[in-house]
This record gives structure tokens, C-alpha cells and sequence, in this order.
């Protein structure tokens, strides 16, 4: 009893790991075509494959982050590699030509734009800059 229910609790966590993993591929294959189309390269196969895989935090929890690269041209006659960073199902780069093309406005590590622009209460005295 015990047994078959932690076999069909794997082959449920297999089939959600399956079924991410081609929601991913297929975004990674339109973000990939879109980033070919805006830089008016051509894009070979249309496909991407999956080069790694690994694991990493976020503010919503520990996700998958996944390099897919793809293979494009410029002028039709020379095969060159781009590649799509997504971290869950979520854009954080697509490198295209030597340069990052499209990269996610706010970094995981970074603080909000808000909290950024945030002026000091009038009752804090920052200390002075040391100069070099």
C-alpha cells in the first residue's frame, strides 16, 4: 500500500517536472524567435536545446533556471549560437551577437525600483563619503 502510493507519487512529481520543462522549452523557442525577428536574423531549425540545467532561489521560492541555446544568421550563410537564461518561466537574459539583448528589468538580488527613489526621513544624519 505504502509502496504504490510513493510510486504514483513520483510519477506525479515526474509528469509536473515533464510538463514545465515543455512549457520552457516552448517559451524558450518564441522568446528565442523574437529576439531573431526584432535584430532581423534568421533563425535556424526552429528549435532551441537544453544545455543546462540547474537550481536557483528566488523571492517566490527555489526554481529551475535553464540555458537554452539556439542557432542563428545574420546573412543566411553563417551558423552562429545565441542562448535563453529562464529561471522558472521567467526571462532573465536571451544573448544574441556577442550582447545581451533582452535582459529582466529587475534582477532577484537588486532592490525595488521604489525603494530605490525612497528619500531618507529628515530625522537621519548619513554619514559623510570618505573620498579616495
Amino acid at each position: 500500500m505504502v509502496s504504490t502510493l510513493a510510486a504514483i507519487i513520483i510519477l506525479g512529481l515526474l509528469a509536473m517536472f515533464w510538463l514545465e520543462a515543455a512549457r520552457a522549452r516552448e517559451l524558450a523557442v518564441g522568446i528565442s524567435r523574437a529576439a531573431c525577428d526584432k535584430e532581423r536574423y534568421q533563425l535556424l531549425d526552429d528549435s532551441v536545446y537544453l544545455q543546462r540545467v540547474g537550481l536557483r532561489w528566488t523571492p517566490s521560492g527555489l526554481r529551475f533556471r535553464r540555458m537554452y541555446r539556439f542557432d542563428y544568421s545574420v546573412d543566411g550563410t553563417l551558423r552562429q549560437s545565441g542562448y535563453v537564461l529562464l529561471i522558472g518561466n521567467q526571462l532573465e537574459a536571451v544573448h544574441i551577437q556577442g550582447r545581451h539583448t533582452i535582459e529582466q528589468e529587475a534582477r532577484y538580488n537588486e532592490a525595488p525600483a521604489a525603494a530605490k527613489t525612497a528619500k531618507p526621513k529628515a530625522e537621519v544624519i548619513p554619514f559623510p563619503r570618505k573620498r579616495p
